[in-house]
């Protein structure tokens, strides 16, 4: 439907070259949107993946009774990232941009804008996923410390033990 409006709208464009430009940069934005936005929801696939490794982690540490109270809070908060960041990249996956195009003098800069709009949506799209993935580091870090902690205090427990 979208690039049939574009087609429509090229016929006031005279110069033949110009009509194909503007076609190929339509394709290739059409082309770009959805490279990055399926290459988005594989860096969250992989994000959720190490979070399932994270809680997995996490229970065999709480059967070792440690306190793993803040990395669930963590794995919790990672995920309720990862979902707000799921859905900005399906909704920039839907989204289609199509150029406007007003006179064939002012093509160039209708082209620019579109472009232009499509790569400060792209840039706020990786900016989410970007906060998903530092909220799975914190469960990572937090899921650390704990596991640190406990190793910590029993090779101290022990030096202890064996210094009287």
């Amino acid at each position: 439907a979208k690039r049939d409006e574009l087609k429509v709208r090229l016929r006031s464009i005279r110069d033949e070259r110009k009509k194909q430009v503007v076609e190929r940069v339509d394709e290739a934005l059409r082309a770009l949107n959805e490279r990055v936005t399926n290459h988005l929801l594989a860096v969250l696939e992989r994000i959720e993946k190490a979070l399932s490794g994270i809680a997995e982690r996490s229970d065999r540490a709480e059967g070792r009774g440690l306190d793993a109270a803040g990395v669930r809070s963590a794995l919790a908060a990672a995920q309720g990232a990862i979902a707000s960041a799921r859905a900005a990249v399906q909704a920039q996956a839907s989204h289609l941009y199509a150029v406007s195009i007003s006179t064939e003098e002012r093509l160039r800069a209708d082209v620019g804008n579109t472009r232009q709009a499509l790569h400060a949506d792209l840039k706020a799209v990786r900016e989410t996923v970007r906060a998903a993935h530092d909220a799975a580091r914190k469960a990572a870090v937090a899921l650390a410390q704990i596991e640190k902690g406990q190793g910590g205090t029993s090779a101290t427990s022990t030096a202890t033990t064996t210094a009287p």
